[in-house]
């Protein structure tokens, strides 16, 4: 049987779930889908949901700042839900409810007064539907926060690093196209997508988030995100002829302190229904 991208999309994360919530531009992003929730919503007793919510970093952040707030948070993959419910466990928080759900067969009864989604869009082959029945899901006054990365987020690593895959023989690296507009990298990537999802235009705003990482972090964040699966094709050889072509090019942007900054600037998309 034809694997589908959300049997690759789950496979891919399964295996980066033990170090998926250790990424620091996740906290710090969400953070500020906690800053945008307050904003639009304030701090009552608001029905939250986040769709994908991986190990649980947004909705770990917003249970934490708004306890009197309701979540339900989904994901596809067993190992991030059950990092994201250890982690809920060692917070002790009592305010989220865990579920085993595809995003893109999303039904049910209850409406919310906000729904989160942060960098899963653009993993799918056809996100206006989904962005469409999310909509579905809200209150009459309710809100959908989705995130993506802009065109500068991980340069040079990514114009490095998918030539390599390619080259080595990743067939998911030469299938996928960096400059499509479904990576929701530009503003009008944005609005065409909700254009497409006939929900109402969507107020936008950035977030510079940057920090330095040396280079074995950086080969480190590749191994544990989205990359894993393009790194897993390849044999062992080519794994590391790719390493070691990537450690060499990356070195010529470190700086004295041998660190190449890390580019995680973001989208914030606001959907009011």
């Amino acid at each position: 049987m034809e694997e589908t991208e959300q049997d690759y999309a789950k496979k891919s994360f399964d295996d980066v779930a033990h170090k998926y919530d250790e990424i620091p531009f996740f906290k710090t992003s969400a953070r500020h889908v906690v800053d945008i929730i307050k904003k639009y919503k304030g701090e009552g007793t608001l029905e939250v949901l986040d769709v994908a919510c991986g190990t649980g970093n947004v909705v770990l952040e917003c249970a934490a700042c708004m306890p009197s707030a309701n979540f339900d948070a989904v994901d596809i993959t067993e190992g991030m839900l059950a990092k994201a419910t250890q982690n809920a466990k060692e917070l002790n928080l009592s305010n989220i409810d865990f579920h085993l759900q595809d995003i893109t067969q999303m039904d049910s009864d209850k409406k919310y007064d906000v729904i989160t989604c942060s960098y899963a869009l653009f993993f799918l082959p056809e996100a206006h539907k989904v962005l469409s029945s999310l909509s579905g899901l809200l209150k009459s006054d309710g809100i959908v926060i989705f995130t993506s990365f802009t065109a500068k987020a991980f340069i040079p690593s990514n114009e490095i690093l998918l030539p390599l895959l390619r080259e080595y023989g990743s067939k998911s690296a030469q299938e996928y196209d960096m400059d499509k507009w479904e990576n929701l990298k530009q503003v009008k990537d944005i609005e065409y997508l909700c254009e497409l999802a006939k929900v109402n235009p969507p107020e936008i705003q950035s977030k510079t988030i940057r920090y330095g990482m040396s280079l074995d972090e950086w080969w480190e964040l590749l191994n544990n995100t989205g990359y894993n699966g393009m790194l897993m094709e390849l044999s062992s050889e080519d794994y590391e002829h790719v390493k070691n072509e990537y450690y060499e090019a990356m070195y010529k942007y470190a700086d004295m302190d041998g660190e190449v900054e890390l580019v995680a600037d973001s989208w914030f998309a606001v959907v009011s229904k």
